[in-house]
């Protein structure tokens, strides 16, 4: 697939038509979820569940986005055993079905939920498992006008009509700096521009969608290494906030390993003189 023009081009819809998806294209996305699909944490066991149109009904007030069911012909389930970053490998591989989707000529929307209990037993889903992401798709209505709701607090909201999809909620240089953090000096010089891998996949992570647009996050360059970064949040809850970070790591290890090849993701790294605030936390690091 081609990440870079997926990720650009990719758009959420919260409505769909009542077309149904082919069998042979929900065999297709089976098929790349078993043998292809992107995993963080490989050795984490992961189970993937459909749900056709029956499921809007069940999901009601236990699924939704900003607390609004989605209807769609298609659900997605995804579960996963008991991991501290079960959430964040969920929105990682999750995010990779997404634009398996796009690729697919198909559209998508996050769900939102707070109860992986509740949602196991509206579904009749009977696994000792827990969901880690949810998501809603099938054949988008299409409209002239995006609309981009911005949160910047719950009194301080706007909608902006989107023009051009590619533009980001937060710029590369919003979401990067050197050394150490909340320095930008010649953070151009480290990154480069437009056709650079490290710019690319930057944008390609600027992209990424999170939850209310609020982007809790930011990356370090330091010593031949990128690390990203979680910052607080109080409209995140931490399901959400995982879910995001796992999507973020998702954009940004698929485009850079068009040119850096297979990345590792340290997730105990070390902070040292890097002059974290005590409210972030490193979540991961990768050599490039």
């Amino acid at each position: 697939m081609n990440y870079s023009a997926l990720i650009q081009n990719r758009k959420s819809f919260r409505e769909f038509t009542d077309k149904q998806v082919p069998f042979s294209t929900l065999e297709t996305i089976k098929n790349y979820y078993y043998n292809t699909v992107r995993r963080l944490i490989p050795e984490l066991k992961t189970q993937l569940y459909f749900f056709g149109t029956d499921a809007r009904a069940a999901l009601e007030g236990a699924a939704g986005y900003h607390q609004f069911l989605v209807g769609a012909p298609q659900y997605l389930v995804l579960v996963s055993e008991k991991h501290d970053l079960a959430h964040v490998n969920g929105g990682y591989v999750m995010q990779d079905l997404l634009l398996k989707l796009a690729d697919l000529e198909l559209d998508s929307c996050w769900l939102t939920f707070t109860d992986s209990v509740e949602v196991k037993d509206v579904l009749g889903i009977e696994s000792n498992m827990d969901v880690v992401a949810i998501a809603a798709f099938g054949y988008g209505k299409k409209s002239v006008k995006r609309l981009r709701l911005n949160f910047r607090s719950m009194s301080d909201v706007d909608i902006k009509a989107k023009y051009r999809y590619m533009e980001p909620k937060r710029s590369v240089n919003d979401l990067a700096f050197v050394e150490t953090w909340g320095n930008s000096h010649n953070l151009d010089r480290y990154i480069g521009f437009f056709d650079d891998m490290l710019w690319e996949a930057l944008y390609a992570a600027s992209l990424a969608p999170s939850y209310l647009n609020r982007q809790a996050y930011g990356f370090l360059l330091h010593d031949g290494s990128v690390s990203l970064v979680a910052r607080p949040d109080a409209y995140n809850t931490k399901i959400d906030g995982d879910l995001s970070l796992g999507i973020v790591l998702l954009h940004f290890t698929a485009v850079a390993e068009n040119w850096a090849g297979k990345l590792h993701w340290d997730f105990a790294p070390v902070a040292d003189g890097l002059q974290i605030p005590k409210d972030h936390k490193i979540i991961a690091t990768t050599a490039l």
